[in-house]
């Protein structure tokens, strides 16, 4: 079974965007998108409703200074404003962190692409800690601290859950990764899933440690990545040194509004992670009954599958788009994945329904034309 090619896929370490898809698919009708890890169940209607009442003056003026907005942050999630630094999206903080570091990286591997493709270009030397298929993706602490002193790496980068696997680090995991890399220049721990995942976060860790910095992408959780918000936490010191190379007026209007009326649907906000994590439940186990698929246990809002040997995952990426019109993030370009692995997005059960029933579908035509 074959597909036609889109070449908008070939991008050296991410998806296309989700207009340039609309753009080139042959598939005639809505779009059903696994691929951008956005939350299903937030924002509430009540909010698209406050934004477009107030869309003159969000526009039209300029956003709030920096500080109002480390605010925001600190009483949605109970940190000192003083220990927040607010980023327009994670990858403006991650471009710093890496653009500034004084010696080799580390990051586990496969990972979201901004920690493996940024250091080359700032020559900064990046090393890897490969999760290896046989252990189920997972790694821990003392595989992190023996690459560490094998490479000489002076800043090390954790996601936690990790992306695209899902795997985790335990809180043990992550207390020891501190202390016994307190030598090192900056100990980073992306937790931009967290949220998703029912896992302690390391905000206060990054707060009392000398070398510990947390960073979060907050479009994950807000279900709105247009918007781009994240933020960093860190002791006050080291906070107030990234916060001045972040630019001027860096978090936009749109983006500074949503923060500041967060607090109003809290509530909302809270629960739409244990729905999600229902739902993840629900779709890993169809997930299981696809045969020949392996998907692997998650706590972020996505789950990664390994399709069957010899299975070519862009071909199925192709498939599931232009016969079903379904979105799915394809694993090849990314460093220590293959095209054998997908990573799809955790959707409402309805949805989940339809991918495993295409799937299965999929997976069932392209065997025979295999052996054939």
């Amino acid at each position: 079974m074959t597909a036609n090619n889109l070449d908008i896929f070939q991008t050296r370490f991410h998806n296309p965007s989700i207009f340039a898809i609309r753009s080139r698919t042959k598939y005639q009708g809505k779009l059903t998108d696994f691929c951008v890890p956005a939350n299903s169940y937030f924002p509430p209607p009540q909010m698209l409703e406050l934004i477009a009442q107030n869309m003159g003056d969000i526009l039209k003026y300029y956003p709030d200074y920096s500080p109002v907005y480390q605010q925001c942050v600190a009483d949605l999630v109970g940190t000192p404003a003083e220990n927040i630094v607010v980023a327009n999206g994670i990858t403006e903080i991650i471009t710093i962190l890496c653009r500034d570091s004084s010696g080799p990286i580390l990051t586990s591997v496969p990972t979201f692409g901004r920690w493996t493709d940024l250091p080359p270009e700032f020559n900064v030397p990046v090393h890897f800690v490969h999760r290896e298929r046989s252990r189920d993706f997972v790694i821990g602490a003392d595989d992190v601290i023996a690459r560490t002193r094998e490479t000489g790496a002076r800043t090390v980068v954790i996601c936690n859950p990790n992306n695209p696997t899902g795997a985790w680090f335990s809180s043990d995991d992550i207390r020891k990764m501190a202390y016994e890399l307190s030598d090192i220049d900056s100990l980073i721990i992306d937790e931009s899933f967290i949220e998703f995942s029912g896992l302690d976060s390391a905000e206060a860790l990054a707060m009392e440690s000398p070398n510990v910095i947390m960073v979060k992408s907050m479009g994950k959780s807000l279900g709105w990545h247009g918007i781009r918000l994240g933020y960093a936490v860190a002791n006050t010191r080291a906070a107030a040194i990234l916060r001045a190379k972040v630019p001027y007026w860096n978090v936009n209007g749109l983006a500074g509004f949503v923060l500041k009326n967060i607090g109003q649907f809290k509530e909302i906000y809270a629960q739409s992670f244990v729905k999600v994590a229902e739902d993840r439940e629900y779709m890993y186990r169809q997930l299981q009954t696809v045969p020949g698929l392996k998907t692997y246990p998650s706590k972020g809002n996505f789950l990664f599958s390994e399709l069957p040997e010899g299975v070519s995952g862009k071909q199925v990426r192709d498939i599931l788009l232009e016969q079903y019109g379904l979105v799915i993030r394809e694993c090849s370009n990314k460093a220590g994945s293959t095209e054998q692995y997908l990573r799809s997005v955790v959707r409402v059960r309805e949805d989940a329904d339809k991918l495993v029933a295409a799937l299965a579908e999929v997976l069932a035509a392209y065997a025979p034309a295999e052996a054939a």
